[in-house]
């Protein structure tokens, strides 16, 4: 998840074999959009190039992306909202931050109030990992690739201590989706994590 134009489709287009609409625009995600990671080393990650296999395998990830979510989104603004029941049914968020963003920090903010709005809250709950995306741009200057008002953004490190002021765990993590830098790292970890989280629902599914 994120807001309009965080980079979502290009993630999903660099670690599956998806082929989501991508442009530098807002909104261009009218539909959830899904693709399939799995393990570049593993059999089935070479069957799967040779068009041999479906679904996701034993150690694959399902990602499903959907439109991005502006405020209000919780009552019913904006395109995202239609969707989120899509996350409900998902293990782990996987929270997109655009590092180019006017205010990425309000951006994080406001797109986990909506969450925590919609429904009964139960999204609010759902574990996350907050990957700070474009960071190619944000290092660069590419202003092709930032929203007006560039030269006013934090530093790399402002950033990093207010997203870790207002998160609620440790998980965060930084890519370029586009350059596809960091992109392998973020989905070995998020492998083992996903992998832990559903071991532990299952083993509280058994106890009771």
């Amino acid at each position: 998840v994120g807001v309009p134009n965080a980079g979502k489709s290009t993630f999903l287009a660099a670690v599956t074999r998806a082929k989501p609409k991508i442009a530098n625009y807002p909104f261009t995600t009218v539909i959830p959009n899904l693709g399939v990671w799995v393990p570049p080393e593993s059999d089935y990650a070479i069957d799967a190039s040779k068009g041999l296999t479906s679904g996701a395998g034993s150690t694959g990830i399902v990602l499903c992306d959907v439109p991005g979510l502006v405020a209000g989104a919780a009552e019913g603004v904006g395109l995202g909202h239609a969707f989120l029941r899509h996350v409900e049914r998902c293990h782990v968020i996987l929270h997109l931050v655009d590092a180019t963003s006017n205010d990425a920090v309000a951006d994080f903010a406001m797109l986990n109030r909506e969450l925590e709005q919609y429904g009964t809250g139960q999204l609010a709950n759902m574990p996350q990992v907050v990957v700070v995306n474009k960071v190619d741009a944000y290092e660069e200057g590419n202003e092709e690739e930032s929203e007006e008002g560039l030269k006013t953004r934090l530093s790399k490190e402002d950033l990093k201590r207010q997203l870790d002021e207002v998160m609620q765990h440790s998980r965060l993590m930084w890519v370029s989706a586009k350059e596809k830098d960091g992109v392998n790292e973020l989905m070995g970890r998020m492998a083992k994590f996903v992998s832990n989280v559903k071991e532990k629902k299952a083993q509280a599914e058994n106890t009771t």
